[in-house]
């Protein structure tokens, strides 16, 4: 999809949401049982948005997130919404990734969160259940401050939901000690690998996952492919085989120069661990690495992800983690002033200290405390080119498909390419068939 269209898809979803904002604000203030305007704790510049509704007499929350870190952001968030509305907040553990298969069962029973934390693939499976209300609350905050693609990503049909936290892609991890300077293109970075590498000493130059597509995608989209078409919108118009996608998966094949093991001995453990232990000179990873590097000692760097033979940036994917608002709660005012108090500059500083996670603020992106860390700007830098992962349920067909035809790919060198992204998206299509 091209920028431009990617910036006209955002300002009328984002247009579309201000007037669903404007249409409902009578019904929502009729809901309102305190009247009046909503309290302040000095902490909020989303606020100003909250000021036409209050939350409902009797309000309590219960709020389902991940435990260790994040949760802890969100206990500290309920004493915040406690202090500012009177408005006792709960924080249960559910890990994020389960919170919507949960709530497909606890919401409709009333037993739900009434708001929890998920990745943003999980909307539309949210939306098509009806476990979600819109995001009618923060339009005008996230036009001027949230990155266009988190933006996108937590937007379906037109219809901004999310209250986004974190945002999570991948970049290039290089060891400064067997480096003598960070690879700006791939044509330095295989010119050094394939010097690096020495299977008989299991050396290597580039460490990566290399049959998640995940991480193929970079590839992929750098070379023009795409999962769905329209935006990531269009489950008919799939472009992983298409010229693009096969060239893209090309230039990835030839990655084995610098990483010679079959798909059944490379997992995240090993990755990471010839990493630490000097004997992966490269590796394409999350920013979760950078905590555990630290603790072990290794003198790293990490810069946005080289430019291509083509001279194009490879298109990661992005993973955005937001708050949603039950459809079901009985207190959907309180909820939404929770979720807007969370995803405040202030707290989206405070979450970034807590947890690590990159910001999806723009507003944050100059802040001295953030920016001061090269390693966290270079993922900053890399989310500029970024792509959200879809968000409509047939992204679920993607997964095994894509694994099996990428670890034929890298395993022999004689397969096929355009053949067997062929057979993949063929399997994509019968399992979309198959589900209705």
């Amino acid at each position: 999809m091209s920028k431009n269209k990617i910036k006209k898809s955002l300002v009328l979803a984002l247009a579309l949401v201000a007037a669903a904002g404007c249409a409902n604000a009578k019904t929502e203030s009729d809901r309102q049982e305190n009247g009046g305007t909503a309290a302040s704790n000095g902490t909020s510049p989303a606020q100003t948005e909250s000021a036409d509704i209050a939350p409902e007499k009797g309000a309590s929350l219960l709020v389902w997130e991940s435990d260790g870190n994040e949760r802890a952001f969100l206990q500290e968030v309920g004493k915040q919404f406690e202090s500012a509305y009177g408005v006792k907040v709960k924080v249960e553990v559910v890990p994020s990734i389960d919170t919507v298969g949960k709530l497909m069962t606890d919401g409709p029973a009333g037993l739900g969160a009434d708001v929890f934390s998920s990745p943003h693939d999980a909307i539309g499976k949210a939306v098509s259940a009806g476990l979600l209300l819109p995001n009618d609350r923060t339009q005008k905050d996230m036009a001027d401050n949230v990155m266009p693609s988190v933006a996108q990503a937590i937007t379906y049909k037109d219809v901004l939901y999310g209250y986004p936290m974190s945002a999570d892609t991948y970049a290039l991890y290089y060891n400064r000690k067997l480096m003598p300077k960070e690879p700006t293109t791939f044509d330095e970075l295989l010119a050094f690998g394939r010097e690096f590498t020495d299977p008989a000493a299991k050396k290597y130059g580039l460490a990566w996952d290399v049959a998640q597509i995940y991480q193929a995608h970079a590839f992929i989209a750098g070379y023009g492919g795409y999962i769905f078409g329209d935006g990531g919108t269009n489950p008919d118009d799939i472009g992983l085989n298409g010229e693009g996608a096969v060239e893209g998966i090309k230039f990835a094949r030839s990655l084995k120069a610098l990483f010679p093991l079959n798909t059944a001995d490379i997992n995240n453990n090993v990755i990471s661990g010839l990493f630490q232990e000097g004997r992966a000179a490269m590796m394409i990873d999350g920013t979760w690495q950078m905590a555990n590097l630290r603790k072990a000692g290794v003198d790293f760097g990490v810069v946005q992800l080289p430019l291509l033979p083509n001279g194009k940036h490879p298109q990661s994917l992005i993973s955005v983690r937001s708050l949603f608002v039950n459809s079901y709660t009985k207190y959907p005012n309180a909820a939404k002033l929770f979720a807007e108090l969370a995803t405040s500059r202030d707290n989206a500083k405070l979450r970034y200290e807590m947890t690590a996670q990159l910001p999806t603020r723009r507003d944050l992106v100059s802040d001295p405390s953030i920016m001061s860390d090269p390693n966290v700007s270079s993922f900053l830098a890399q989310l500029q080119n970024a792509t959200p992962l879809p968000v409509i349920p047939e992204t679920s067909t993607l997964w095994v498909p894509s694994f099996a035809a990428l670890s034929v790919i890298w395993n022999d060198d004689r397969a096929d390419i355009k053949k067997t992204l062929d057979n993949m998206v063929s399997q994509m299509r019968t399992a979309m068939k198959t589900s209705g």
